[in-house]
């Protein structure tokens, strides 16, 4: 009997974890083991940190994406065959990354004694999200993730703004090629369950051919500055996680505004002996969205996990964040300590396999 592996694209930003957790919960449900794997160009992810909150396994493949990652991704899949047995696996790879068919599924499907059997790729779509207010070679970045869609996924259906944004969506996506189209929430899971007996009982095409000029894939990802950071914060005081989480996010977002950066995502968690807070912002002049809980009871110590992915200078990146922890935590009245701290832009791609 074969294992599903279904693999779930889309651009920073569109909703790729929150449909695995709402995936992973229904099919938890129903009785079924998942196992999941994440994928970054750093380390250090909330997405990650807020999967294991739920307790699910997770692996993450770090330092680059699946395709140039090849066979820490088998390592990854095989550590999930031999630490939970799943009967499904969910894999995100990163939301710059395309040409998924050439590089990493066939290359999965000719694999000798291959035990998957891989649904079709399925491409998260945000229809509140304007790619085009990114630079072209970003914005390629996106219109190649949808060109190579088998199932496209139009997320956040529980936002007024995007079911009335996705009627175009969906036009856009079928003139892209896309096999079949599902409008989803996974916040409230309205259509998950329609979207996953689809992708569980139906194979990714082995002859989906896709053009791709990798020196504006390369300059797509080049384009945008990537931070991970994690660290701890004490207060002389106690002080709400919920608001500094939120500040956070608005500063951020005001600060890189300013500056014509435009936001592809920003995302925290924060972590006290009360619970996790989790949000993001994920375009400019966007709202923070919850996608956990928020505790509200104050603390005097937290630990966090920043991740931002942003059209910007590394540089420049790493300043807005530095000065706007400085200004959100002044000493003494607080002492903000980093752990990690990585800002870069993406080497350009070099698939272990591209067939």
């Amino acid at each position: 009997m074969t294992l599903p592996l279904i693999l779930v694209g889309g651009f920073l930003g569109a909703g790729k974890t929150s449909l695995l957790l709402a995936a992973a919960q229904k099919l938890a449900a129903r009785g079924q083991r998942v196992g999941l794997v994440t994928n970054d160009q750093g380390d250090q992810l909330v997405d990650t940190a807020l999967l294991e909150h739920h307790q699910l396994p997770v692996v993450e493949v770090a330092g680059g994406c699946f395709c140039c990652r090849y066979p820490d991704l088998l390592r990854a899949l095989t550590t999930l065959q031999q630490r939970v047995a799943p009967d499904v696996i969910l894999a995100e790879p990163v939301g710059s990354c395309t040409d998924l068919h050439a590089t990493v599924i066939r290359p999965l499907q000719r694999q000798p004694d291959s035990p998957f059997r891989i649904a079709p790729l399925s491409i998260t779509y945000d229809p509140l999200r304007t790619p085009r207010r990114f630079a072209a070679e970003v914005d390629y970045l996106f219109q190649r993730q949808l060109a190579e869609a088998e199932f496209v996924v139009l997320t956040k259906q529980d936002l007024a703004d995007a079911r009335a944004a996705s009627q175009a969506a969906a036009s856009q996506a079928r003139h892209s090629g896309a096999e079949q189209i599902f409008a989803l929430s996974s916040a409230t899971g309205e259509g998950v369950d329609s979207w996953l007996d689809a992708v569980l009982t139906s194979t990714s095409r082995t002859d989906r051919q896709m053009e791709i000029d990798y020196a504006t894939y390369a300059a797509g990802e080049a384009a945008l500055g990537w931070l991970n950071a994690s660290g701890t914060l004490s207060a002389q005081q106690p002080f709400s996680p919920y608001n500094w989480t939120n500040a956070l996010l608005r500063m951020l977002e005001s600060s890189l505004r300013e500056r014509s950066c435009e936001i592809a995502h920003l995302k925290i968690s924060a972590e006290t002996a009360a619970g996790l807070c989790k949000a993001s912002i994920t375009q400019s002049h966007g709202p923070v969205s919850w996608d956990s809980s928020p505790t509200k009871q104050p603390t005097t110590t937290l630990t966090f996990l920043l991740n931002a992915r942003v059209q910007s200078p590394p540089t420049t990146l790493e300043s807005v964040v530095r000065r706007v922890f400085d200004e959100l935590t002044p000493s003494p009245d607080f002492h903000c300590q980093f752990t990690q701290f990585e800002c870069f832009s993406p080497l350009p791609p070099t698939p272990t396999y591209r067939i």
